[in-house]
């Protein structure tokens, strides 16, 4: 069995009306070149990752569901990785508990294997519909923009 990792925004944010993506990967000793797939709805996102990492008879298939940011410049992608390396600092901040005053960190073990969140994945149609909706959200972007 493959893995999938999925992004989980808060369930108010604005990224969940963005564009998503799935970056196929090997893991487990596969040797291919990864690639990304997209854009799509995040459900559909992620019902796509789930039937194809999770279904993988070789377990050699890691499936990332992430949101496509909106940048628009080099400022903006400058921008977005300053306020992700600042809350990476504090989430390691965070992590960093102790027990009895010793420090206890954190690995793989802590991780939770949850059941798929989909049964099955939506139909090439489903998929070209939701397609469309995330195209046309980016051209009135685009057009909000000028």
């Amino acid at each position: 069995m493959g893995g999938v990792i999925i992004y989980e925004p808060e369930e108010d944010s604005d990224v969940n009306e963005f564009p998503w993506t799935v970056t196929f990967e090997p893991s487990g000793g596969d040797d291919w070149d990864s690639f990304i797939c997209g854009p799509y709805e995040r459900d559909h996102a992620v019902a796509l990752a789930e039937a194809v990492a999770l279904d993988d008879a070789e377990g050699g298939v890691l499936a990332i569901v992430k949101p496509m940011l909106p940048a628009l410049s080099a400022d903006d992608v400058s921008a977005t990785i300053e306020e992700l390396r600042e809350a990476a600092l504090e989430e390691e901040a965070d992590d960093e508990e102790t027990v009895n005053g010793t420090p206890v960190d954190f690995d793989d073990d802590d991780l939770v294997e949850e059941e798929a969140e989909f049964d099955e994945p939506p139909s090439p149609e489903e998929i070209r519909e939701g397609m469309a909706r995330q195209y046309r959200r980016l051209l009135d972007l685009d057009a909000d923009a000028e």
